[in-house]
């Protein structure tokens, strides 16, 4: 890449100096997907949209008992409308550790600002259809980074059913990826019932990710924005370290920096790549 020569003029001195620069970077934009046809109620045909989790037995999918006791000391703060305690900006330690306040265990307040699963407080997406890589979900407005976005809901099954599924769904010539680790030996698997976050696209440069959080008993996984996300923009996050695939595929996610595949690796496996305390994040 050829270097770029600036012209620098002195202030004080009004002399005009030349010198070699650093090569400018660009940013790209992003790619926006505004006239797309919106494919969400044909998207739905397509599974059977759940509400919330189903799970195989009782005792499945829930949390510890130290998570499930932690309570914040943050103080009801209503204004006309609604009580904006444990807000984003706040210093609620139940915020602040993935744990959403439950009406009647906390001190904040009914229905304070962190109960989004609880309340399904979802940003406004759609389906579109993407063309290679099937069927996708758009912005349709601004979202902030650190926004929730959608809860990704499906059956929650543990490690002896995934392994059966995951054969199954071969069998069947199922090929997209849509089980998600909730906790160790336990899945979200969203492939035949789940929510419009299931069609989340790969992306080897996204813009959301997954997080999990304490909601009552139980763990629930959420799609966040990674950074602000325009409207019309496509959402995605990676699936080679959030959701399991059975072999590797093609990656048609067109970043520069694309590594091209995703899947094939379970994340025990990737493990080695990722830093220690996302590891410990994904409890891997």
């Amino acid at each position: 890449m050829k270097h770029i020569s600036r012209v620098i003029i002195d202030e004080e001195s009004d002399e005009v100096s030349s010198r070699t620069a650093s090569p400018i970077r660009i940013k790209a934009e992003p790619r926006l997907f505004l006239e797309e046809e919106d494919k969400t109620n044909e998207a739905i045909g397509t599974f059977e949209n759940l509400e919330r989790n189903i799970y195989l037995y009782k005792s499945i999918g829930k949390c510890s008992e130290q998570q499930d006791t932690m309570t914040c000391d943050c103080r009801e703060d209503w204004d006309s409308e609604s009580n904006l305690a444990c807000g984003p900006d706040s210093d609620c330690i139940n915020r602040l550790t993935n744990i959403e306040c439950v009406n009647g265990h906390c001190s904040c307040g009914s229905d304070c600002q962190n109960q989004r699963f609880q309340k399904k407080e979802y940003s406004k997406i759609s389906v579109f259809y993407t063309g290679a890589k099937g069927y996708g979900v758009r912005a349709e407005s601004f979202i902030p980074a650190d926004t929730f976005i959608y809860e990704y809901i499906g059956e929650i099954i543990d490690d002896k059913e995934f392994r059966t599924r995951r054969a199954q769904y071969d069998s069947e010539g199922i090929k997209h990826f849509y089980f998600m680790m909730l906790q160790s030996g336990e899945f979200i698997d969203a492939t035949k019932k789940g929510s419009l976050a299931r069609f989340c696209n790969h992306s080897c440069n996204p813009n959301g990710y997954v997080d999990k959080w304490v909601v009552g008993k139980r763990f629930k996984m959420g799609i966040f924005a990674k950074r602000d996300i325009i409207k019309g923009e496509e959402i995605t996050f990676d699936y080679n370290v959030d959701r399991y695939g059975s072999n590797a595929q093609k990656c048609y996610c067109g970043e520069p920096k694309c590594i091209g595949f995703m899947g094939g690796k379970t994340q025990t496996e990737s493990a080695r790549l990722l830093p220690h305390a996302l590891n410990e994040a994904l409890e891997i």
